[in-house]
């Protein structure tokens, strides 16, 4: 009898959350249209694609040794292949003993101007770049350099103690393309590759899987993709050997690039594929001081030497946190923090997802269900508990209806007046994609002016609402639709996002955990049913969907042009 009442008191509560939205949608939504596509085939599912190895690679002249490394011109040495973009005649290769357990190969564009330079130099002041000890030669690194002109150039690194091979292109040509580069490294039977995240896979990535390297909003509509990329890039992988015996060898490769990119694991090869910058590999030997190699201080090289050390947290960040969407008043994310106390759980921070906006746009607070003055003096209190206070911020910004005079926005008009932000290449206005708050746009980095605005931004909202941290989120960047597609029509802003929001109509949530016993009318029966009824209702309103796609198998390199939409080489999803 008790178990039917809880049943029922949950089937009333969940039925007035419901029926308390009249509508699907209230506020004014873009057509689905602006998420149209051409439907594009990866090119590595592609069975007619190009295939790269068929181009003729490069032959190396000019060739200039010394203690610290390797210099030479690397010249085309046939016909232009044209695989995925426009090949590149003439390019430089730099090869340099940085550290006694680190050696650096760049391959890059000879010919470079002020026009064409940020598409194949990536700039330190985004990426960290490792330099030169200054002391390593050839006679005191772990590694070695050594290479080929026959057929073409080909080049391959070895163990200075054993000649063990770590990375060998042998065999295989180099493709150096505008939007396309290919190397192909030899691996030895069974290997044993770890690493190339972000991604959902076995720790052991195998010889039959494919990594793709463009961050994505793996969010609330996409679940976890198993195996597909998600939001973060580390082009790094560390390889194990073990050999007879408790002999083990690793060692390490880092791609630094930030463009898209993918590597292919396949039972006899590793192949890496970029559409955009040079090639500029670091090879970790992983030895340490008593002359075996581990992965242990394979990490260690890779971290200390290439990318960089962690940031040093305060202790307070160490500790337990709570956060988690719907958490939509002041009232409730207090409850949560009084609840953790009068449970004598400790909690170090309490965050706040986007609930606390209003329309969805950063720095703003919903001044009803989030008041910066009751806000100020709860963060107050939570400091008194040395408590802490973190909430969210998003990388794209609110662009404002021009056509209504009462839809502002500080950080946009800040930010406009500052040219702060990314424009769009074909008519120079600002970029403007669609994201939670509408049509939105996305700060320019690359500008000292940008840097300047969004500090500003950071200390206007914390006069406002004093923070302790900050929780940084869609910055892969993410838009909900194809190129700029909100430049012709700021007119409809605020507009709706192209799916439903948690808390909408059809979107409420009735998942239980993993295992739940489904007994005669539970609460479990109870919510599975009522998400069912939910996903049915769903389908029967059409609610967002998006017109079929036209097919493009795939784009056709231009000369001289560099086709930035749909790039030749198509990237997996």
């Amino acid at each position: 009898m008790l178990l039917y009442l809880l049943a029922l008191i949950l089937f009333i509560v969940l039925a007035q959350a419901e029926s308390s939205i009249s509508t699907v949608v209230q506020s004014k939504t873009a057509s689905p249209e602006i998420a149209v596509a051409p439907s594009l085939t990866p090119t590595f599912r592609d069975p007619h694609a190009p295939n790269p190895q068929k181009c003729p690679g490069y032959k190396a002249t000019n060739i200039k040794r010394d203690l610290k490394g390797v210099k030479a011109d690397l010249t085309i040495a046939g016909p232009n292949c044209q695989a995925f973009g426009n090949d590149i005649r003439d390019l430089v290769l730099e090869v340099k003993y940085q550290t006694k357990e680190r050696l650096n190969v760049k391959i890059f564009p000879k010919y470079l101007s002020e026009q064409n330079k940020t598409q194949y130099i990536l700039p330190e002041s985004l990426v960290f770049e490792p330099g030169r000890d200054e002391k390593t030669t050839i006679s005191n690194s772990d590694l070695r350099f050594d290479f080929t002109n026959s057929p073409s150039f080909q080049f391959k690194i070895t163990r200075s103690c054993n000649r063990e091979v770590l990375f060998s292109t042998y065999g295989h040509v180099i493709v150096f393309e505008d939007q396309f580069i290919e190397l192909v490294t030899n691996m030895e039977p069974d290997y044993n590759v770890y690493g190339l995240a972000e991604n959902i896979h076995d720790f052991h990535l195998g010889q039959n899987f494919t990594q793709t390297f463009w961050t994505n909003d793996a969010g609330i509509e996409h679940g976890n993709p198993i195996d597909g990329n998600i939001y973060g890039v580390h082009p790094f992988y560390q390889q194990s050997r073990y050999h007879k015996g408790s002999n083990t060898t690793s060692h390490g490769v880092y791609a630094r690039n930030a463009h898209g990119q993918e590597w292919l694991l396949r039972s006899k090869t590793l192949t890496y594929r970029t559409i955009g910058g040079s090639v500029d590999i670091y090879f970790l030997s992983g030895q340490n001081k008593q002359g075996g190699s581990t992965a242990i201080e394979t990490m260690r090289q890779y971290h200390a030497g290439c990318v960089g050390l962690p940031a040093m947290q305060m202790f307070w960040t160490l500790g337990f946190h709570q956060c988690r969407l719907g958490y939509d008043t002041l009232d409730k994310i207090e409850a949560v923090v009084e609840n953790y106390r009068a449970a004598d759980i400790p909690l170090e921070a309490i965050w706040s997802d986007f609930d606390m906006f209003d329309g969805f746009r950063s720095f703003a607070n919903n001044l009803v269900t989030f008041p910066p003055d009751r806000m100020s003096k709860w963060v107050d209190w939570l400091h008194e508990n040395e408590q802490y206070y973190v909430p969210l911020v998003w990388a794209n910004i609110y662009r404002p209806n021009p056509d209504d005079p009462k839809d502002t926005y500080g950080p946009y008009e800040r930010g406009a007046k500052l040219k702060a932000f990314i424009r769009d290449p074909e008519s120079g206005d600002f970029y403007t994609g669609n994201n939670w708050p509408g049509f939105v746009v996305w700060g320019d980095f690359m500008l000292p002016e940008t840097h300047k605005w969004w500090a500003e931004e950071l200390k206007i909202w914390y006069d406002s609402v004093p923070y302790d941290g900050m929780l940084s989120d869609l910055t892969e960047p993410a838009s909900y639709c194809v190129g700029p597609c909100g430049n012709s029509r700021l007119d409809m802003n605020p507009v709706h996002v192209p799916f439903l929001i948690p808390g909408e109509k059809l979107r409420m949530f009735y998942e239980y955990p993993d295992g739940f016993s489904v007994t005669n009318r539970s609460e479990a029966e109870m919510a599975k049913e009522l998400a069912a009824n939910q996903s049915a209702e769903v389908q029967a309103a059409h609610v967002f969907q998006v017109p079929a796609t036209s097919t493009l198998g795939r784009t056709e390199p231009t000369p001289g042009v560099r086709n930035l939409t749909y790039p030749p080489y198509v990237l997996n999803k």
